[in-house]
């Protein structure tokens, strides 16, 4: 085997996607690590279906934003780029490539290495989109907390008093949102959940949904069946409810209720609105950190709350689940009868 034949053959197998094209487009020599990165069986399927590698790229202006790098320096280095794949899905890869000039000069052809950065470059995204999250949550109530305490130090004698009891808990509850926020976010980041602290005990949870309703604007019914008691923390179980009455007032519809029932050993508490049906596809997604469902009216929400409250549940040995019947969505908090 002559050294040119190995050398193509290697450069064939070597696991990472290598490429060599034109400056005008064309794809002069790939390997089957670019074939398969980009969806294909073999460079030869490639080859057949790749005629521009400018149609692989998901914003044209890249393309020309590299050319030009790799032309006016010689090379590019890390350069992170959105591609498409043969299926139409995307892939997000770093490009290392260098100019190859011929004997007048000119760039005769490009050539280098990509590597699939997807998952970086969606952790990255997912961060900036966190921080953008959390500060307009957090901006809310404390932008509220800021004017009603500045007109009350500068102004506080112009109020009734019944006009300063309404700031002062208008203060408290927006201190209290951000405070419940907080605490979401410490417990979505424990991975440890055993360093999550619970103190079970006998709790009356009618008087915990009644306590968790006083804080919101909604009239919203309790239905209670008996006079049911749980084991479970209560401070962790009103940090459950509150989520579930919060993620009913936002997402749900208009008629909101709470439904307490003993069945068997456990209890359930269902926090009941008239929206519509959740997918059954996005049911699991929705308990994860940083989801919302798809069609929701309030795409800023951090969507902390049904994550945090079914590992909460959990670790009080209950579930938290979802269900629709009669017309309602139903998110099901179930703890251990007391």
């Amino acid at each position: 085997m002559s050294s040119n034949t190995e050398l193509r053959a290697f450069f064939r197998r070597v696991p990472v996607a290598l490429y060599r094209t034109t400056p005008e487009g064309e794809l002069l020599a790939s390997n089957t690590a670019l074939a398969q990165l980009l969806g294909y069986d073999d460079v030869d399927e490639l080859a057949e279906g790749l005629k521009a590698v400018n149609t692989v790229y998901v914003e044209p202006d890249a393309r020309e934003a590299w050319v030009e790098e790799v032309i006016r320096s010689g090379m590019v280095n890390n350069f992170d780029v959105e591609l498409v794949r043969r299926d139409g899905s995307t892939v997000w890869v770093e490009d290392t490539a260098r100019a190859v000039r011929d004997e007048s000069g000119q760039v005769a052809y490009f050539e280098g290495a990509l590597i699939d950065v997807t998952e970086k470059v969606k952790a990255k995204k997912a961060k900036d989109e966190f921080v953008a999250t959390i500060s307009h949550e957090l901006r809310n109530p404390i932008a509220v907390m800021l004017g009603l305490g500045d007109e009350l130090a500068n102004r506080y004698d112009e109020f009734s008093d019944e006009e300063r009891r309404d700031m002062a808990f208008l203060i408290a509850r927006q201190a209290d949102d951000a405070s419940w926020l907080i605490e979401d976010l410490l417990v979505a980041y424990r991975e440890d959940a055993g360093r999550i602290v619970v103190s079970p005990q006998i709790v009356d949870i009618t008087k915990q949904v009644e306590r968790v309703l006083e804080v919101f604007d909604a009239d919203v019914p309790v239905e209670v069946a008996g006079e049911p008691a749980v084991y479970a923390d209560p401070r962790r179980t009103r940090q459950i409810l509150r989520n579930l009455v919060s993620n009913a007032i936002r997402y749900g519809g208009p008629d909101i209720s709470v439904a307490i029932e003993q069945i068997g050993d456990r209890v359930e508490i269902r926090v009941c609105d008239t929206g519509g049906a959740i997918p059954s596809q996005e049911v699991e997604r929705i308990f994860k950190p940083f989801e919302v469902g798809s069609d929701a009216a309030h795409p800023k929400s951090v969507g902390l709350g049904l994550s945090v409250a079914r590992k909460l549940a959990r670790l009080m040995d209950g579930d938290l689940t979802y269900r629709f019947s009669g017309g309602r969505s139903n998110f099901v908090l179930s703890l251990p009868a007391g």
